[in-house]
């Protein structure tokens, strides 16, 4: 029986995208480089902040540094502007709570960025395990941040499952041998060839996680 849900965040639990687009678009313009759109930036939106640099800079000619430094200091001060829970998600969570199972997040976003939004939608004090890019681990496709999160509460590998809308993530899974989901309504891009990955089960909506949280 599964007894660990574990969930990517940006693009698995919240719609982060907007605000993501919206930091670069005010980098871009700040620098003079033309805007992205809307359906570019969500594609990306899992990538971290190099990849949206990337459509605009270059790392042989442009401080990454400093440009990195400026589009977080401007997310960071509007990452509640237009993030919100998926549908379903806040469902989800309960009905695992009700089960008296376990739920927790592995991401490669900073804790303070990650906890900020937690608290805003009041889920700080009920996730389980909360493990995230800057704590000194390994981050993903590496699965050491999967085997953190089971180690930190005692629960086997078997008998845990992880959410995520990335390669990475299901990378980082299928290394730790956990089973893998992926949240198809999250950051894809086109190009993506998901059918290789590799996932145990493709889902298109979060509703669909609830036929995976056992009774």
């Amino acid at each position: 029986m599964t007894k660990l849900y574990l969930f990517d965040f940006d693009g698995t639990l919240v719609d982060s995208a907007p605000d993501l687009i919206a930091s670069a678009n005010y980098l871009f313009d700040r620098h003079g480089k033309k805007l992205i759109s809307y359906e570019l930036g969500r594609a990306i939106a899992s990538d971290g902040v190099r990849a949206y640099l990337n459509q605009r800079f270059d790392e042989s000619e442009d401080d990454y540094s400093s440009l990195t430094n400026e589009f977080l200091d401007y997310y960071q001060k509007n990452i509640l502007n237009n993030t919100v829970l998926f549908d379903g998600v806040a469902e989800v969570i309960e009905a695992i709570k009700k089960r008296k199972l376990y739920w927790g997040i592995v991401t490669n976003k900073s804790r303070a960025l990650t906890e900020k939004v937690l608290k805003f939608y009041g889920l700080i004090n009920h996730v389980d395990i909360l493990i995230c890019g800057d704590d000194g681990i390994e981050t993903k496709p590496s699965p050491e941040m999967l085997f953190s999160a089971c180690n930190s509460l005692k629960i086997e590998i078997t008998d845990s499952i992880y959410f995520g809308d990335g390669l990475r993530d299901i990378e980082a899974a299928k290394s730790a041998k956990m089973k893998s989901v992926l949240a198809c309504y999250g950051y894809l891009k086109v190009s993506d060839d998901i059918e290789t990955w590799g996932a145990d089960y493709l889902i298109h909506h979060p509703n669909d996680m609830l036929g995976l949280i056992s009774d």
